[in-house]
């Protein structure tokens, strides 16, 4: 086991411990725990690592497939679309939206917030 992941899981532990009296807190970073494991079982602890170096940043934030001006124009868009490649993003009047169709075959707009907004 690579001494770093080994130190995340240590500090894991350590902090579970922090919160004997909490069994959701507790819960939750032994899935953490867990889930880097997993990740490591993959063979793709290194992966993990360049992601977690550019998480939360403009690098690392989804680059939109297509811009519009409004959710209209981007729905007039997408209709005409057979499909979308997969967790599509578009950008409408400066805010990214994740795209989605229902069951139903209509396409969704989700707007996604902005890494300022997640910050602040």
């Amino acid at each position: 086991m690579s001494s770093k992941l080994e130190d995340l899981l240590n500090s894991l532990e350590a902090l579970a411990g922090q919160h004997p009296n909490e069994p959701e807190a507790v819960a939750t970073i032994k899935t953490a725990a867990k889930a880097l494991h997993f990740i490591r079982s993959l063979g793709k602890l290194e992966d993990f690592w360049s992601y977690e170096k550019v998480f939360g940043t403009q690098e690392h934030w989804p680059k939109p497939l297509k811009s519009f001006s409004s959710k209209d124009q981007a729905r007039s868009w997408l209709q005409a679309q057979p499909d979308v490649p997969y967790a599509a993003v578009v950008d409408v009047a400066g805010s990214l939206h994740s795209v989605a169709r229902t069951r139903e075959g209509e396409w969704v707009l989700v707007r996604l917030p902005s890494i300022e907004e997640l910050e602040g």
